[in-house]
């Protein structure tokens, strides 16, 4: 059986990874934003955002989360890289 300490320091190493790709997303985005910019393009769209809801709940269906965790996680990503695309569009 393994230990509370071990559980614990296994979730850590996990968060650590988990916060390496966001960031790594959130750099991507702001390149999106610039791109976007260069092309006259609106910051969002709206069926862009449909479609990456989807894609979570797929990939989250595939490891048993439910589409109610997948729209949350997206949900909340996507709000950073909103907030962020904006300020290249100042």
């Amino acid at each position: 059986m393994v230990d509370i300490k071990e559980l614990r320091e296994m979730i850590k190493s996990i968060d650590q990874e988990i916060i390496e790709l966001i960031a790594t997303r959130m750099e991507i985005a702001d390149e999106l934003a610039e791109a976007k910019k260069a092309n006259h393009q609106d910051v969002w769209d709206a069926n862009v955002e449909k479609e990456i809801i989807a894609r979570y709940k797929m990939l989250c269906d595939e490891v048993s989360l439910s589409d109610e965790e997948a729209e949350h996680i997206a949900e909340v990503i996507l709000k950073i890289s909103r907030e962020r695309q904006k300020k290249h569009f100042k």
